[in-house]
């Protein structure tokens, strides 16, 4: 299985999140968009903040390297649903992995992928809120 990994909710390292991706994938697909429109801090990654978002994604193909995975990792520039979308197609993808979030954009980034990509299964996945 091919599963699509979008970093957008800066919590794609965890664990408990990896572990679940690399249930039943064959090769993981991370991608990073550099979405110069995205809302800085809760949605995305901004122009600015690409150290952060490149020490991000080394965390998590490191993580998805212990679970003896394939793993390939994309940056792009545009717009985030965009790319997803295209990539999702482009590269086959059986499965996208998402870090559940509460707001607008999530919410309107999921409707829109469950509608352009309706053959491709969409996982939320729900982290435990850090107390």
């Amino acid at each position: 299985m091919r599963v699509l990994v979008p970093l957008i909710s800066k919590k794609e390292a965890d664990e408990k999140f990896v572990e679940r991706v690399a249930t039943k994938a064959k090769e993981i697909i991370l991608l990073l968009v550099v979405d110069t429109e995205a809302m800085s801090g809760q949605f995305g990654f901004a122009a600015g903040e690409i150290a952060q978002a490149n020490a991000l994604m080394q965390q998590v193909k490191n993580a998805v390297g212990r679970k003896r995975k394939t793993c390939e990792d994309i940056i792009e520039w545009g717009n985030t649903a965009r790319k997803i979308e295209h990539l999702a197609q482009l590269r086959g993808v059986d499965k996208i992995c998402l870090v559940k979030q509460d707001n607008q954009f999530f919410k309107k980034l999921l409707q829109d992928m469950r509608k352009k990509l309706p053959k491709i299964e969409i996982e939320v996945v729900k982290l435990e809120e850090e107390k």
